[in-house]
């Protein structure tokens, strides 16, 4: 699949393990706000809501949750198999990484994609 990206306006095509307008949407549905877009109010994650709340289990499980809710709700080539949530070595962000499949060429692969948000990113 074609697409542009977002920041250089260049064309992406797919990428050998995670095509990059996949990966690109992840992260716009990870880092849009809930109710911010103004034609698609229930597009985007709570995850924004959670970055700077204090690093504990709690949040790290909130995270967790509203990643693979958005991803599934928004992303339906992907399916998504485990959230990991650290906090950077900073301490002011997170890290998020997904793990799961998506498919590409009328066969599964797997993924592994990382993402920083919050004040390390």
């Amino acid at each position: 699949m074609k697409g542009m990206h977002r920041k250089t306006g260049k064309t992406i095509r797919d990428a050998v393990q995670l095509p990059a307008h996949l990966e690109q949407s992840l992260h716009d549905i990870l880092s849009t706000l809930l109710g911010t877009r103004i034609c698609r109010r229930n597009y985007g994650s709570l995850l924004p809501h959670l970055i700077d709340q204090p690093c504990n289990d709690i949040i790290k499980l909130k995270i967790m949750n509203a990643s693979a809710t958005a991803i599934i709700r928004f992303e339906p080539r992907l399916k998504i198999k485990q959230v990991q949530v650290s906090s950077t070595d900073s301490q002011n962000g997170w890290d998020v990484t997904l793990i799961g499949t998506y498919s590409q060429y009328n066969q599964d692969q797997t993924f592994k994609q990382s993402y920083t948000f919050g004040a390390a990113a």
